[in-house]
């Protein structure tokens, strides 16, 4: 789903999508003359690899998520949960990949590498 910042309006509006096997529900608005505000929540059964074993698993989910999109270049100092879109179109499947992403990357172990407990950790 694709949206132009400039016809986004200062009153919030729902989002709902479903996109393999995940549901993303939330609302956005317009924040500033250049700026959206996006708050959502990513529910379902999210696809990870354990850290430890490599094994594929599955992870219940319900995490919630907040972003802010603007239409001109970002200053160094400015927050990470701001993402660019210089095209001025707010392409809400490429924010909820890149939040999927974000929690893939993170350290995840199966059910079966959490129940272990001579695990050894390298600092």
């Amino acid at each position: 789903m694709q949206i132009l910042l400039r016809k986004i309006r200062e009153t919030e509006s729902p989002f709902t999508l479903k996109k393999d096997g995940l549901h993303y529900s939330g609302k956005f608005w317009r924040s500033g003359k250049h700026r959206v505000k996006i708050d959502g929540k990513i529910e379902g059964d999210l696809p990870l690899v354990c850290d430890r074993c490599g094994e594929e698993f599955c992870k219940p989910i319900t995490e919630s998520f907040h972003v802010e999109i603007v239409d001109q270049p970002l200053k160094v100092d400015d927050s990470l949960d701001v993402i660019e879109c210089l095209d001025g179109i707010v392409d809400f499947d490429m924010i909820l990949k890149s939040e999927i992403a974000s929690m893939q990357s993170e350290y995840h172990l199966c059910p079966r590498c959490n129940e272990m407990d001579d695990f050894e950790i390298e600092y």
